[in-house]
């Protein structure tokens, strides 16, 4: 059975993610001495690593191949719990196969003209991409002639590899399962592209406005809410249509932060969830089965995006395949306590996903 990280880090009192820093060789945020050299020795000694260490010391052989990471969407950072549970895939399944991250860029910090450059000028065996992509940076990319990987929730209508876990199919799914609970009056909030943005993959609105459509419902924009995705932005856009008068049966929301800041604006004016509202939202984060009322969603196997997606680069560096692969991750509804069917309406149909066993 391979070893994880979790058991090292158990087995030294640390971290995953300080075991994953040290085993990446990543100076970003290095670990003492001390502390290094225990993860190392753990590593060992539980089977991480094949090869015998020296004596004297347990510090690893440098990495001799490099990889780079870049989250190309300037409102999202590593700190996001998609993106920092991505990473950590990332990192150990990179770990275990070989190579070292040696950059996470961010245009979130820096500008996508500079980070190209940067990555030009490193030479990296290969790139691992996130977030939502715009066209002038995918040219910039693709002129580089990188191997390259796309990995997370939106599909890129461009040919590289990617591993994704289908956001345009949950956000679907979350639109059919409160169309079965009965719900006729569904709103959205999250980022809704207008029609000149360049972002090659935000696909959530349309796929929720595909949905109501196939499901015979009425697409009304005045329970629609474009934000930038966060607790505090939903939260905001949900007392704008409080004050406003308009208030759905049921909100379908782009993410868990935004759920959560819908849930709070909606309890803050005395609306109960769900007996009044029901919300879903989408990644599972974890705190999503903790909160009150737990919040029905569907997990997007952020880790697993991670892994397959160094899975993939690597087969692509040592040439094993030459044509552009799209592997999907399947996700999982989630049904918990922030929806329920609309006592509203007595057409709901019965039969729905039962909840998940509380605790």
């Amino acid at each position: 059975m391979r070893v994880t990280l979790y058991e090292i880090a158990q087995a030294t009192g640390v971290s995953v993610s300080t075991v994953s820093r040290v085993l990446n060789n990543d100076k970003s945020k290095p670990a003492s001495k001390a502390t290094t050299e225990r993860i190392i020795k753990a590593a060992y000694d539980l089977g991480y690593y094949t090869r015998t260490p020296e004596i004297e010391t347990y510090i690893p052989e440098p990495a001799h191949r490099n990889l780079t990471c870049f989250l190309a969407s300037a409102s999202d950072t590593y700190n996001d719990y998609f993106f920092s549970q991505l990473l950590l895939g990332i990192q150990e399944e990179s770990g275990r196969m070989g190579y070292s991250i040696t950059h996470t860029f961010s245009t979130s910090t820096e500008s996508a003209e500079s980070i190209c450059k940067r990555i030009s000028d490193t030479s990296p065996d290969g790139v691992i991409l996130m977030g939502r992509v715009s066209k002038k940076i995918m040219n910039f990319l693709n002129n580089l002639t990188l191997n390259m990987v796309y990995t997370g929730l939106n599909k890129l209508d461009v040919s590289i590899d990617q591993v994704i876990c289908d956001g345009y199919g949950a956000i679907v799914d979350s639109v059919n399962y409160l169309a079965k609970c009965g719900f006729t009056k569904i709103g959205f909030i999250g980022t809704i592209p207008s029609e000149k943005s360049d972002i090659l993959n935000e696909h959530r609105f349309r796929a929720f406005s595909d949905a109501v459509k196939l499901n015979d419902l009425k697409l009304d924009m005045n329970l629609c809410k474009n934000i930038q995705l966060g607790t505090e932005q939903a939260y905001n856009a949900v007392i704008e249509l409080l004050r406003s008068g308009e208030i759905p049966e049921a909100f379908c929301c782009a993410n868990d932060m935004v759920a959560i800041g819908v849930i709070s604006a909606l309890t803050d004016y005395q609306y109960r969830v769900p007996e009044d509202v029901s919300v879903i939202g989408l990644d599972d984060i974890e705190m999503a089965k903790f909160m009150k009322p737990r919040l029905t969603t569907f997990n997007m196997q952020n880790r697993e995006l991670g892994k397959f997606a160094v899975k993939i680069l690597d087969d692509r560096i040592n040439g094993l395949h030459s044509v552009p692969v799209v592997i999907q991750l399947p996700s999982t509804l989630m049904v918990r306590d922030s929806c329920t069917p609309n006592p509203r309406n007595h057409t709901a149909s019965v039969d729905l996903p039962k909840a998940e066993h509380k605790g």
